[in-house]
C-alpha cells in the first residue's frame, strides 16, 4: 500500500492514508515522499472531496474509517485494482509469486532489467537496496510487480495475484500459509493454478521444480514453460564454483549450455534459486548472458533481509523478515553461509498470523533449531486467533532443548535485550527475525552493547 502511493504521487494525484501501526522502512519511505499517514483510524482521516479511496486488505467491516467509506457512499476500489488499470495495462507485467523469495525475486527481476538499461516499472512489498524506493512507473516494456496470494480486499477475497495481467509469471515455490484465509495446503496451490492459468500463449511461466506443489501448478499450463532448480535436472541451474562471507560466484545454465558466470552477494540455496527465477525471466524479456551476470554482480539485496543493522561491541546485529518456518530455516542456512564459524544467536517474534499459529508448532522448533541459541518473544497478541489455536512459547523452547539447544521464553523486548547484552560475545552474530518492529529491539540492542 505504502509503495502504491508513491506510485499514485510519482502519477501526480494527492495521497493520504491511515495506518494503526507505521514502522521503517515505509513510515520513512512515506515521510519523504510527503505522503500524510494518520493514525489512528478515524473517520475523520478521510479528506473532504476525496475522488477515491484505496482499501487495503487488511481492513474489515468495523474498522470505523471503513464504515465511515461506506456510510458516506464514496467510491473505493482495492489496491490491485488500481495497480491493474492504471499502472499494468499496456506494460508487460511480470507477476512474482510464491510462498516464499518473492521480495528478494521482485527486486533481483528488477534490478537485472535496470541494469541492462531496460527502464522497468516495479511495486515491490520490501524496499530493494539498489534503488532509492520500492516503486517506480518506469518508461520500459516491463512492469515487475511482487505477486502475493493473500486476499484482495473485504469485498473481493480472492488472491491478489489474479488481478495482475501475468505476462510472464514466476511460481518460486508453494507451501501452505496464511491459514487465516486458506483451509489447507491443496486450496493454497488451488490459488497458484489459478494465476497459471492467467499466462497467454506468448508469455511464460517460469516455475522452481523442487517444491512438489509448485511443480504440479505448472502441469496443466498451455502457455511455455521454463523450470529451475538448485538441485537435479531443470531448465535454469546454478553450478555454485565458491562460497564465503563476501557471497556466491556460480555458473548459470539454461538447458545444459552456460549462460554466465556471475558473483553476487548471495547465500543459501534459496537465494541462489530467487536469482535462477529473476534470470529466466530477464533473458526471456531480452537480455543478455552479460547483462544478467552484471545484474547479478552488482546486486546489493533488499531491506530486512539478512540485512546487517550495526556492529557494536563485536556483535553483528542482523535483521530479517522471516516468520514462516521455511523462511526461517532459509535464512538460518543462508547466515551460516554469510558467516562462517560465529556464534548464531537467534531472535524470533511469532507475529504474524502464519507465525502465531499451532499449525505450525512443529515445524518451528525445527526450524529455529539451525540456530545455536534461541530467545522467543511473547506471541503477538491478536483477537483473530482464539488462545487455543495460539503458537506455545513454552513448548517451542521446551522442543528447542530437547534437541539440545539453548532456547529461552522471554517476553518483553527490554528484556531480551537485557539477556542478549549480557550472553553475546565479540564475533558473535544475533539474527531478529520478525515481520514487525519487533519494539526498536535493533537499535535498542545496538545501544546496549556499544555501552
Amino acid at each position: 500500500m505504502a509503495a502504491l502511493a508513491g506510485l499514485l504521487k510519482e502519477r501526480g494525484f494527492r495521497v493520504t492514508g491511515s495506518d494503526n501501526d507505521c514502522y521503517p522502512p515505509m513510515s520513512t519511505l512515506l515521510a519523504e515522499l510527503g505522503i500524510e499517514v494518520r493514525s489512528p483510524y478515524a473517520p475523520a482521516n478521510l479528506p473532504q472531496g476525496v475522488d477515491l479511496v484505496v482499501v487495503g486488505n487488511a481492513l474489515s467491516r468495523g474498522n470505523p474509517e471503513l464504515e465511515a467509506v461506506l456510510e458516506r457512499r464514496l467510491p473505493y476500489v482495492s489496491m490491485p485494482e488500481v495497480l491493474k488499470d492504471l499502472f499494468l495495462r499496456g506494460r508487460t507485467p511480470v507477476v512474482v509469486a510464491g510462498t516464499h523469495g518473492k521480495t528478494t525475486t521482485s527486486s533481483l527481476t528488477a534490478w537485472l532489467l535496470e541494469s541492462a538499461g531496460r527502464d522497468p516499472g516495479f511495486l515491490i512489498g520490501g524496499v530493494p537496496s539498489n534503488f532509492a524506493r520500492s516503486f517506480r512507473s518506469g518508461t520500459g516494456e516491463a512492469f515487475v510487480v511482487e505477486g502475493d496470494e493473500y486476499d484482495t480486499a473485504f469485498f473481493d477475497k480472492g488472491p491478489k495475484f489474479l488481478h495482475y495481467l501475468p505476462a510472464v509469471a514466476i511460481v518460486g515455490n508453494v507451501e501452505f500459509d496464511h491459514a487465516d484465509i486458506y483451509r489447507d495446503a491443496d486450496e493454497v496451490e488451488r490459488a497458484f493454478r489459478l494465476l497459471a492459468n492467467l499466462v497467454p500463449r506468448n508469455g511464460l511461466l517460469i516455475v522452481g521444480i523442487e517444491s512438489e506443489r509448485a511443480r504440479r501448478v505448472a502441469e496443466g499450463a498451455i502457455c511455455p514453460l521454463e523450470s529451475f532448480a538448485v538441485e537435479g535436472e531443470a531448465d535454469w541451474t546454478a553450478e555454485v564454483l565458491e562460497s564465503g562471507p563476501e557471497g556466491t560466484r556460480f555458473r548459470l545454465h539454461r538447458k545444459g549450455v552456460e549462460i554466465a558466470e556471475a558473483s553476487a552477494r548471495l547465500w543459501g540455496p534459496a537465494s541462489l534459486r530467487n536469482a535462477l527465477a529473476a534470470s529466466s525471466a530477464a533473458h526471456f524479456l531480452g537480455c543478455s548472458g552479460s547483462e544478467i551476470a552484471r545484474g547479478l554482480s552488482t546486486f546489493s539485496g533488499v531491506k530486512r533481509r539478512l540485512e546487517v543493522r550495526g556492529v557494536a561491541g563485536g556483535v553483528t546485529v542482523v535483521d530479517d523478515f522471516a516468520h514462516h518456518p521455511t523462511a526461517i530455516r532459509e535464512t538460518l542456512l543462508a547466515a551460516r553461509g554469510r558467516f562462517p564459524g560465529a556464534k548464531l544467536l537467534s531472535v524470533f517474534e511469532p507475529r504474524s498470523f502464519t507465525s502465531r499459529s499451532r499449525v505450525f508448532q512443529k515445524e518451528m522448533a525445527e526450524a529455529l533449531a539451525l540456530a545455536d541459541e534461541v530467545v522467543l518473544a511473547q506471541v503477538f497478541s491478536s483477537s483473530r486467533l482464539p488462545a487455543e489455536e495460539e503458537l506455545s512459547e513454552e513448548k517451542l523452547v521446551s522442543d528447542l532443548e530437547a534437541a539440545g539447544i539453548e532456547a529461552a521464553f522471554v517476553p518483553r523486548v527490554d528484556e531480551i535485550v537485557a539477556r542478549l547484552e549480557k550472553r553475546a560475545r565479540p564475533g558473535d552474530v544475533v539474527l531478529v527475525m520478525s515481520n514487525g518492529s519487533f519494539g526498536g529491539l535493533h537499535q535498542k540492542l545496538l545501544a546496549a552493547l556499544a555501552d
